[in-house]
């Protein structure tokens, strides 16, 4: 990983259609679903939910709760692997592969 980006801080975005909360100690993220045409016109017919909902467990709620702007990729990094150890060996791959799924659905952004 190289240097700048271990510098970048996530940051959840500022976007009202995504909620998230707290659900038995743990986060849970929900957002509108983007349907398409054929998509939409299936939901018509027999139906479904709105939104997706997303509920982390306790290692991706460590990285949502860490995604405030305030700290940077490297100290999240450092944190993860002081928190949980072992469980979570390689703490740099773990956190980066959540924080490209969270990129790719657009719920955090990187401040440089």
């Amino acid at each position: 990983m190289n240097k700048k980006l271990l510098l970048s801080k996530p940051m959840r975005t500022e976007n009202k259609e995504v909620e998230w909360f707290y659900e038995e100690g743990k986060i849970v993220i929900t957002y509108p679903k983007k349907f398409g045409k054929i998509e939409d016109w299936i939901k018509s017919r027999i139906g479904g939910s709105e939104e997706i909902r997303r509920p982390l467990d306790k290692f991706t709620t460590f990285i949502w709760e860490s995604c405030d702007g305030n700290k940077n990729l490297g100290e999240i990094i450092s944190e993860f692997d002081e928190e949980f150890g072992e469980e979570v060996t390689p703490a740099d791959i773990r956190v980066q592969k959540f924080l490209e799924n969270l990129l790719q659905l657009n719920l955090i952004t990187l401040i440089t």
